[in-house]
């Protein structure tokens, strides 16, 4: 097997061999490849790979010199493309079938490309295909990939109209490069000074960014599969001390329909009665918290929120307050989203809770799990005088010195009985598992019980300062109903495995082994580690200052910056001032580099004129250096001016010229002299 150096070396040559239209082609299939990337895993199968096999066609027709196809060959497939999305989206127009239909008609365009206008179609082909990037994710990594994407459809746009003769492909790249920067500072100032309507600029769904949350159900080991991802599912800026990690129980969905196999939220009450608000106890927590797209209605807030946050990012979105705690928007939460909230770690609420919902806390399918049922009814009479209270703490106590085991990988528990084979057979699951079992023993023993899931703990990014909560902190944890008291929290996973609390589910399956597992799959490498917080930070910065910069966050910025009243038309103003300012003086310094460039050889040609003509030598109206040096070939004395006329044509058109010659190109005619015997002045050689 060769090595690497040899290999790409040998490649090298390769392309070099090629004719430089077959390496132009090329370089327009590897952007096109670049740009559809992205863009493959939202088309259908046969779309993607559709796409990607007249790619390389086209790449091998390149690389072997042959002809395009025939254009009925091409007409033909064109009808299978159309075709094909007709039968999968039912239409032609949308997101899904548009972008396959692009994709695919840049792959087609590519194997008709014979004129210049063709080429121009494939290039606005490829910039559309990059900027449907955003139709899907507007996240700091797509931003960037975008980017590489349009230097490189520019840099195919250059080859298609510099001569023959052109510059090495990394002059061709940075020349791109110093055109995209020259529009950077009009990108910046319209995007800082354009009026917001209402909510960001790019106020587009971002699906690509949707984490896997939770939902309003809950199958047992559904959370256990998201404990296994590290995906963010939302970042909090605590404003004050940060509170214990053991306390932070992030509320969600609130279960408490259950059919056997399946806990649900139960549907809303055609007639809510208001209750109490929560009585709040101490410990206040004031906090930002920034949530991914989940698209579910819920946000999460520390246990527990004392009013409904107002959200930022999400025109037309709203939160309020349900009587459990719960955070509900009135529509999807599909793009980023902040909120700025307050919150009690110490708080009583539910003490007047509807007969109804008690009694759907009380509810039991028929017929499941006897032996838990039994169980739990046992303890109800043995803990009677005592109350439920009594009840609760035995139930705890059981998991905490019976042989329970918590595992990320307990296996499945399938049939009517399945809590009865937990509790009683295998005694090893995921916080579900544990959650679940307390409210039904809770259940039989005539308590309402529910389930609450969301997240627990976090971690710190040391870079930002701010908490990060992921998939992998995902929790379950329970409530009981106690009269005069409402709603208590119990997490029996705690009795379990404190760790599972103290370190927000970070510890290791003891029954997975740590060795033998690959290095990049180790979420304790100091590297990775550092990486995936300079990602987060990243993110996070991307997230506040681009995505969620808004209206209110632009008004602040510009007042910041000394604008007392930025409403709509002082924006307008200032936004076509600062275009109109950046514009001109954009165009004057390319009118100055223009002139610096041009004059400076012209200046000094000017003076080699003015020294041939003092030394007798008279040059033609526009005659160029290198005709000059021939009529001047025949005559010995004046040998060195004429190496030094083919220099200044050398500098002013050769390719590759160095850069700083025209130094030492003046520093040479100060020096020229005639050999003896030269025509003098006053007899000019014509």
């Amino acid at each position: 097997m060769p090595r690497t150096p040899e290999a790409a070396q040998a490649l090298a040559q390769r392309l070099n061999a090629l004719p430089e239209a077959a390496r132009d082609t090329l370089l327009v299939v590897v952007v096109a490849a670049l740009s559809l990337a992205p863009l493959l895993p939202r088309m259908p199968s046969w779309a993607a790979l559709f796409a990607g096999a007249l790619l390389l066609w086209r790449a091998a027709l390149a690389a072997t010199g042959r002809r395009l196809p025939p254009r009925a060959l091409l007409a033909g497939l064109l009808a299978l493309a159309v075709a094909g999305v007709l039968l999968q989206f039912r239409s032609v127009f949308g997101r899904g079938p548009g972008v396959s239909l692009v994709g695919m008609l840049l792959g087609l365009k590519l194997l008709e490309t014979r004129r210049r206008r063709d080429a121009y179609v494939v290039f606005y082909l490829g910039l559309f295909c990059v900027f449907a990037q955003f139709l899907y994710s507007q996240s700091a990594a797509a931003a960037a990939w975008m980017l590489l994407c349009t230097l490189g459809w520019l840099t195919a746009l250059l080859d298609a109209n510099l001569p023959a003769s052109r510059p090495p492909l990394w002059r061709r790249v940075a020349l791109s490069g110093r055109l995209l920067g020259l529009g950077l500072p009009v990108m910046v100032a319209l995007f800082v000074l354009f009026p917001r309507l209402s909510g960001p600029l790019w106020s587009l769904p971002d699906s690509s960014r949707t984490v896997s949350a939770l939902g309003s159900s809950m199958d047992p080991g559904a959370i256990a599969s998201l404990a296994r991802s590290s995906s963010v599912v939302f970042r909090v800026r605590f404003h004050g001390p940060r509170p214990p990690q053991a306390a932070m129980y992030w509320r969600g969905p609130v279960l408490a329909r259950f059919d056997g196999r399946r806990w649900s939220a139960l549907p809303p009450l055609a007639a809510p009665r208001r209750g109490a608000p929560p009585r709040l106890l101490g410990g206040r927590v004031r906090y930002t918290v920034t949530q991914q797209p989940t698209q579910q209605r819920f946000a999460f807030a520390l246990d527990a929120p004392a009013a409904a946050p107002t959200l930022v990012g999400e025109p037309g979105a709203s939160l309020r307050l349900l009587p459990d705690l719960e955070l509900r928007a009135n529509r999807r939460l599909d793009q980023v989203v902040r909120f700025r909230a307050t919150s009690w770690l110490g708080y009583a609420y539910g003490a007047d809770e509807s007969p109804r919902r008690l009694r759907e806390s009380l509810q039991l399918p028929a017929g499941y799990d006897p032996r838990t049922v039994a169980l739990g009814r046992r303890l109800a009479l043995r803990y009677a005088a005592a109350g439920a209270q009594a009840v609760a703490d035995a139930v705890l106590r059981m998991f905490r010195e019976q042989p329970f085991h918590y595992s990320l990988h307990p296996g499945r528990y399938r049939g009517p009985d399945s809590i009865d084979q937990f509790l009683f057979v295998r005694r090893v699951g995921f916080c579900e598992h544990f959650a679940q079992a307390f409210v039904v023993l809770m259940r039989a023993a005539g308590i309402p019980a529910r389930i609450v899931t969301g997240y627990q703990g976090g971690s710190e990014n040391p870079i930002d300062g701010l908490w990060v909560v992921r998939q992998r902190d995902a929790h379950a944890w329970a409530e009981y109903w106690v009269r005069g008291a409402g709603w208590i929290r119990a997490d029996p996973t705690a009795m379990v495995d404190p760790a599972r609390i103290d370190r927000s589910g970070q510890t290791l399956d003891a029954r997975q082994p740590l060795f033998g597992r690959p290095l990049l799959g180790r979420s304790d490498s100091g590297a990775l580690r550092l990486l995936r917080n300079l990602g987060d930070a990243l993110d996070e910065g991307w997230n506040q200052w681009v995505l969620d910069y808004g209206q209110l966050r632009q008004r602040q910025l510009l007042r910041r910056l000394g604008m007392r009243r930025p409403d709509s038309a002082r924006l307008a103003s200032a936004a076509a001032l600062a275009l109109s300012l950046l514009l001109g003086a954009g165009g004057l310094w390319l009118l100055w580099r223009r002139r610096a460039a041009t004059d400076a050889w012209q200046r000094a040609y000017a003076r080699l004129l003015r020294r041939l003509r003092r030394l007798g030598v008279q040059a033609l109206p526009g005659e160029p250096p290198g005709s000059l040096a021939q009529r001047l070939r025949a005559r010995a004395d004046l040998a060195e001016a004429c190496e030094l006329l083919l220099d200044f044509e050398r500098a002013r058109y050769a390719r590759g010229a160095p850069r700083g010659g025209l130094r030492g190109l003046r520093a040479r005619v100060a020096r020229l002299r005639l050999a003896s015997g030269s025509t003098p002045p006053g007899r000019a050689t014509r």
